[in-house]
């Protein structure tokens, strides 16, 4: 009787989802508990290894994972967007703002409370008033993730500088 050699290959370590690699998912987001879908796309692109283009536990979701593997998780809103923050929606007089920031969608920096700068949207301009919102669009919801791996790559030395990737950059 002859003797069968069974040899396990192991794939190669850039094949998995590590920190500095750029992944292209199909993501379908999820309002909870209603299961209300937010958002999907087949080409979400983000610089893996806590560079904030995802939520840190997705991110730990996906370490490891390879082309093909699915993931499915369901996160509240501390580890997701962050609470609502009422402070950070603010209503006031065309005259506090500069005259660039009187349409809606423009985004903007300000300084808040403790003296850092956060970024705002206008998201309202009604009889002589602007309304800024500084939340996150899905801030205060509890949120359903379901991703598909369809590619990972090395991130190239400019992504890493910059701390994200852009989808023009993906050939």
């Amino acid at each position: 009787m002859s003797e069968q050699v069974v040899h396990f290959v192991r794939k190669p370590r850039y094949t998995r989802i590590r920190k500095n690699k750029v992944v292209r998912l199909k993501y379908a987001l999820f309002e909870m508990p209603h299961n209300d879908i937010l958002e999907y796309r087949d080409d979400l692109y983000y610089l893996h290894g806590g560079y904030g283009g995802m939520p840190e536990k997705v991110e730990e979701a996906l370490e490891s994972k390879e082309v093909g593997s699915k993931v499915e998780i369901t996160l509240n809103p501390i580890d997701a967007f962050g609470e609502y923050d009422e402070r950070l929606r603010m209503t006031d007089s065309f005259d506090a703002f500069p005259p660039e920031a009187q349409t809606v969608g423009t985004e903007m920096e300000a300084e808040v409370e403790d003296g850092s700068l956060h970024k705002f949207v206008v998201v309202k301009v009604e009889n002589g008033l602007i309304t800024v919102e500084g939340n996150h669009a899905y801030a205060g919801k509890k949120l359903r993730f379901v991703l598909e791996v369809l590619n990972i790559r090395p991130a190239t030395d400019k992504e890493l500088q910059r701390g994200y990737t852009l989808r023009s950059e993906q050939g």
